[in-house]
């Protein structure tokens, strides 16, 4: 607003200056036209004649041909003044001269200031309004627009009801709630098909695990075959948990056990070791009680601590917890330097990085060197140690 205003200020000096010199200009050349032209001259004061080239005063004559055309000529004479002359013909063939000394007229000049003063004073003002108008339309548009802001940082909030009689805030306000209940739709379809998928899954795959532990009695000979399916069902009922968590509302006062939680995890997959020689170990000092619904830290630690069995033929599988992280290292191919044609759990980390996201933790994997991985689970609100 301050260089818009001083801008103004210039441009309008500039046209007001120029204004005023052109029309004290054409005024006095018009004064001096009309007695040149009278039939009997001699009417205004301060006009003198002049007949013949030879009569002007020497300081005028210099500044003015002698064959100068009819017309009329503005002529600073330095410290003689300033003058406007009428050129007309004259007798035999010389030029007739009328000179008008209007050095005591002329105003614009010594005006100046006192227009520039009020030129200051008027764009001052003006910006004093543009100040006022400014505040007035930043305080219509203002309010309903943090309005709208605080409807958007709360959740479930309901949309304001005052958009401050301006179309735009409404136009605004009516394309979100137009888009949030299109995401809202897509939400509630996405869950909706989750939550489906996940029961009809339930039933078949309750069966096959009961008919897994069944054949456990009385493992059949081929026990290769007997593992996989075994480890599949279980991958199975990970991935079908966690998709039903996903579609199931967050509640996150449920917490859990992150020690128990890995004793658990280290209990029901030990089997599942390569060789003998792996070792599985926690670190931890002691209990540790995260924000996280126990049913949910099975299915997120059950799928990393899987896919490091599946991948380390020797060496170690730790478990570190820490008051607000979950931490495995194992001594495996590492992340990304797996044999092509091997098994992949994709499926299960990504699940793993979409519910980490929904309950508020985050996931990072680590290549180690010269080989090994570390997958961590990073709690975004501190974990209480105490139960």
């Amino acid at each position: 607003m301050g260089l818009s205003a001083a801008f103004a200020l210039v441009l309008m000096g500039g046209f007001f200056t120029l204004f005023s010199y052109d029309l004290e200009d054409v005024i006095f050349s018009r004064i001096v036209a009309a007695e040149a032209d009278r039939l009997e001259p001699g009417h205004v004061p301060g006009i003198t004649r002049y007949d013949g080239h030879a009569a002007l005063p020497s300081w005028l004559a210099e500044r003015l041909r002698p064959d100068a055309p009819r017309g009329e000529y503005e002529v600073p004479a330095g410290g003689h003044g300033h003058f406007h002359v009428a050129v007309r013909p004259g007798a035999g063939g010389d030029r007739r001269y009328f000179a008008f000394d209007v050095t005591r007229l002329t105003s614009t000049t010594d005006n100046l200031k006192r227009t520039a003063g009020l030129l200051i004073a008027s764009a001052l003002l003006a910006l004093l309004a543009a100040a006022i108008l400014a505040v007035l339309v930043a305080r219509r548009l203002g309010r309903p627009l943090e309005r709208m802001v605080e409807w958007i940082q709360a959740e479930g909030a309901p949309p304001p009801e005052d958009d401050g009689g301006v179309a735009e805030v409404r136009t605004l306000l009516d394309a979100l709630l137009a888009r949030d209940a299109r995401i809202q739709e897509q939400l509630e379809r996405e869950r909706r098909f989750n939550r489906d998928a996940s029961h009809e899954l339930r039933t078949p795959l309750a069966v096959a695990q009961g008919a897994v532990e069944i054949m456990e009695l009385d493992p059949p000979r081929d026990a290769e075959t007997f593992d996989r399916l075994r480890r599949a069902i279980s991958q199975m009922g990970l991935l079908t948990e966690g998709i039903l968590w996903l579609a199931r509302e967050r509640r996150s006062e449920e917490r859990c056990d992150l020690h128990r939680v890995s004793r658990e995890l280290i209990a029901l997959y030990g089997h599942l070791r390569r060789s003998d020689g792996i070792e599985l170990s926690i670190e931890t000092a002691g209990e540790v009680h995260a924000p996280l619904p126990a049913s949910v830290a099975r299915v997120m630690m059950g799928n990393l601590l899987r896919n490091a069995l599946a991948y380390t033929d020797e060496g170690r599988i730790v478990i570190t917890i820490e008051p607000s992280a979950w931490t495995l290292s194992d001594t495996g191919a590492g992340f990304g330097r797996a044999e092509p044609g091997s098994d992949s759990h994709g499926i299960g980390l990504s699940l793993v990085e979409r519910l980490a996201q929904r309950f508020g933790w985050t996931l990072s994997i680590e290549a180690l060197e010269p080989r090994g991985t570390r997958v961590r689970l990073s709690c975004n609100r501190p974990a209480n140690d105490v139960p």
